[in-house]
């Protein structure tokens, strides 16, 4: 008992030194920047010319604000979205509320009309005003700005006071009383920053204007400070876990509880953004075990990633700066270490690798980079400071970067730092929560329309699709063979084809592939790594050729229980071709089976240059659970191939297969992907018209997506499907001039793929096989043991190169290898 009471009055006396400590040091404004750092950015305008541009631009939208509000003080407040018709005459009445409405039934305001929008738009456009004016008064002390600033903060303080916050802790709110997530993002953050700047206009009996009493009156201080506590408690106490929510919510929690004037509430809200974990916020402590190595990343979809990471970032930054002994970025390096990595994602073209709801294109977010670059300086982390000091030079020199926002303005200055790097794209690398192996190969030309690439991936996430194992494929400068992206969320076909198998290059086992439990019931299992070469960090053992061979289990619902496993090779036949391998096996334990293997490919049109396959039209095939019930966010209508329309499909056809997809209306030339499919029986092929691919370039961002499905009917383990892609241009011819299955016992092992380079003759041997797996062939003279190997031969078909991917001995003619502990080998003959 007696300690209890000593740790009790140890903690007092700690907090009220704290607190005389901090009400000695800190006049406010300091959330975003100090009273006494005005004049180091009063010399960084006249000095600099990105600061000056900041200031000009800032200063220039908030003059015509001002001189608005001056003209009818009365009848620029009255702009706000008041709700006039309730509440009495002498006093301020409630805003009008923003919400959606489908169907009579409440939804958040994600695809809000223009109509329903309008309320939050006057609040927001009302409230930025505010904070571009406070901004000004700090910079400029001219009391006119604080003016307009503090009568729009008094007016939404009045008003904002006769609502009445949700009772709904999932996602409700105040103004936005079902969705509070999207409020305290638009509005709960912006309210802080405007009083921390005019606080000191405030302190000193600076008025603002009442427009009920039509006279200027003090502010209300402990009413505003009531706003703060509630917007700090929809972050804290609202809202779910687990997700990028808390991330996203957190700025609103800092920034209201760095606003609170009471010392010990501002520790204890803060509290709540560094340790204190509720079932409806995570703290800092727990967002950071997401990046518990170096590299890590923020688990979701790519724009979430980085943008995640560049809020904690910011917000360890600006609670760094309100107290330095935090040393939060020596607490939690890895998460600024994640910021440059999705730089790495990235092909030839620049464009993003795409998974999830994530999008195709995408830019570095170097204001984040500077943020960590200040952050790292402050906790004297050199690696850091030395990581991103030339990212940043580079940008600026390039004119990649400029700096435009007034925290630049506030915080930054010119790096001292004469390095200089650029990305190295490695030729392989792994997103590890997404289940995605890549792989590329740079061409020597330095040219993108040289580049190979392309990643095997699936798994389950916030914002991840239920998309099986997946493949997208680059080829000639454009991401070809394209995963579908995501338009607006919660509209049909969101809903039930961009989050579903058939919107990717994937297999459906038996029409029924889905994703069950876990984020909005799209739950998968994750494609696992069986073997890869190179391995992620480690020296290719060839210039040209790489595989990844992967697994997944598809066996959510009841219908599909199935093993599949898919192995891709990139090869290389020279600086400008090469081709892609892809072997997809699988096999369900139910009876009765078939797996439909699909292949999007951004184009006019898929021509099947073989003759006697028969297509006729087939309307229904796709289209049994096409009136399925859908209930959004939770039963959808897998697997969402009724989407497809001009639906054609062949006879049973056992031989090869060559088809061509034709890309014509680029800007640039006219791409092709040729393809080459190893005849199996009880095959049937179909062509359709896919919904049109997000963000994909002009104009098929407006055209339906040729795609192509190969049924097998029966397992398709010991006769996979195989396909090998081939990218060219309108300038080239393609290379490959055939293809022939390579199998032992009626059971398929490789291809024997014939290509004429621009300059030489390529036969080349392409073992493809399950680990530990045996292949022999007396006529050929070749043993394998092993997963994946090419033996290359020139036009006199003598031995050019054996390469290794994965495996223990080979054995060509009179060559024999076998390999060491790193099971790969390569070399030239």
């Amino acid at each position: 008992m007696k300690k209890t009471i000593l740790r009790i009055i140890m903690s007092a006396v700690v907090l009220i030194a704290g607190m005389k400590a901090y009400g000695q040091e800190l006049e406010r404004p300091f959330i975003l920047v100090k009273s006494s750092e005005r004049e180091q950015i009063l010399d960084k305008i006249k000095t600099e010319s990105w600061a000056n541009d900041i200031y000009l631009s800032l200063k220039s939208k908030s003059d015509i604000e001002v001189n608005l509000f001056y003209k009818n003080p009365t009848a620029y407040i009255k702009k706000l979205p008041f709700n006039w018709s309730v509440g009495s005459k002498n006093s301020f009445p409630p805003f009008m509320e923003t919400v959606h409405v489908v169907n009579g039934k409440q939804r958040n305001l994600d695809n809000a009309t223009d109509e329903e929008w309008q309320p939050a738009e006057l609040l927001i456009q009302h409230l930025q005003i505010a904070l571009d004016c406070s901004m000004m008064y700090y910079i400029t002390q001219d009391e006119k700005y604080a003016y307009v600033a503090s009568t729009i903060l008094y007016s939404f303080t009045k008003s904002v006071r006769k609502s009445e916050l949700s009772e709904w802790r999932g996602r409700g709110g105040w103004l936005f009383p079902y969705d509070g997530f999207r409020e305290v993002r638009e509005i709960g953050y912006k309210l802080p920053l405007i009083y921390d700047f005019i606080h000191p206009y405030i302190k000193k009996e600076g008025r603002t204007f009442d427009i009920i009493k039509n006279q200027n009156v003090d502010f209300p201080i402990s009413e505003v400070q009531e706003v703060f506590k509630t917007y700090a408690t929809m972050s804290v106490d609202y809202g779910h876990t687990g997700s990028n929510h808390s991330v996203l919510e957190a700025t609103s929690l800092v920034f209201n509880a760095l606003a609170m004037d009471d010392y010990a509430e501002r520790e204890r809200w803060l509290s709540y953004f560094l340790t204190e974990n509720t079932e409806h916020q995570d703290a800092l402590n727990v967002m950071a075990l997401n990046y518990k190595n170096q590299g890590d990343i923020w688990p979701e979809t790519s724009q979430y990633l980085n943008h995640s990471t560049a809020k904690i970032t910011k917000l360890m930054l600006v609670v760094n700066r309100y107290k330095p002994s935090l040393k939060l970025g020596r607490q939690y390096p890895n998460i600024l270490f994640a910021l440059p990595r999705l730089e790495y994602f990235v092909y030839p073209n620049g464009e993003i690798v795409r998974w999830g709801d994530g999008h195709r294109k995408g830019r570095a977010l170097y204001e984040a980079y500077e943020n960590a670059y200040l952050l790292a300086k402050m906790d004297s982390l050199t690696a850091l400071q030395e990581k991103f000091a030339p990212l940043l030079i580079n940008a600026i020199a390039s004119g990649k970067y400029k700096r435009k926002s007034p925290e630049a303005l506030f915080w930054h200055t010119d790096i001292a730092d004469n390095q200089s790097t650029t990305i190295e794209l490695p030729r392989t690398d792994r997103v590890y929560h997404a289940g995605i192996v890549l792989q590329r190969n740079l061409s020597v030309t330095n040219k993108p329309k040289d580049g190979l690439m392309g990643f095997v991936g699936g798994a389950h996430m916030v914002h991840g699709h239920a998309e099986g194992m997946n493949i997208e494929l680059y080829g000639e400068g454009q991401v070809l063979g394209v995963d579908h992206g995501r338009n607006r969320y919660g509209k049909d076909i969101h809903e039930n084809y961009s989050r579903l198998f058939a919107a990717h290059n994937t297999v459906i086992v038996n029409g029924s592939s889905q994703g069950e439990g876990g984020w909005v019931n799209l739950g998968i299992n994750t494609v696992e790594l069986i073997s890869m070469e190179p391995r992620v960090g480690e020296q290719a053992v060839s210039p040209y050729h790489s595989f990844s061979q992967t697994s997944f289990e598809d066996d959510k619902g009841d219908k599909a229980e199935a093993t599949q496993e898919r192995t891709l090779a990139l090869i290389r036949t020279s600086p400008t071709t090469g081709y892609y391998l892809d072997v997809f096996r699988s096999k369900s334990r139910l009876p009765n089976e078939y797996h439909d293997y699909l292949y999007h490919n951004i184009g006019d049109k898929l021509v099947f240059e073989t003759k006697g396959l028969g297509f006729k039209r087939t309307p229904q095939r796709y289209q049994a659970n096409a009136d399925r019930e859908w209930i959004r966010n939770s039963m959808y209508r897998n697997p969402g191939w009724h989407f497809f329309k001009d639906v054609k499909t062949s006879k049973p056809f056992n031989d090869d297969v060559k088809a061509t997809f034709h890309t014509k209306k680029l800007k640039s030339e006219t791409l092709y992907m040729q393809l080459h499919v190893p005849g199996f029986e009880n095959r049937e092929y179909t062509k359709v018209k896919a919904p049109t691919t997000f963000e994909s370039p002009e104009p098929y961002d407006n055209l339906p997506t040729p795609t192509m499905v190969i049924r097998n009917k029966g397992e398709a383990w010991e006769k996979p499907f195989v396909v090998v892609y081939e990218p060219f241009n309108e300038n080239e011819k393609p290379t490959i001039k055939s293809v022939e299955k390579l199998e032992e016992n009626n059971i398929y092992k490789g291809l024997k793929i014939v290509s004429h380079t621009p300059s030489e003759k390529l036969t080349q041997y392409v073992i493809t096989q399950s680990k530990n797996a045996v292949y022999k062939d007396k006529d050929l003279g070749i043993y394998f043991k092993g997963t994946f190997a090419v033996i290359t031969l020139n036009k006199n078909n003598n031995l050019k190169s054996i390469y290794i991917g994965e495996g223990d001995k080979l054995t060509y003619k009179n060559k024999s290898i076998e390999t060491d502990t790193t099971k790969s080998f390569y070399k030239t003959y």
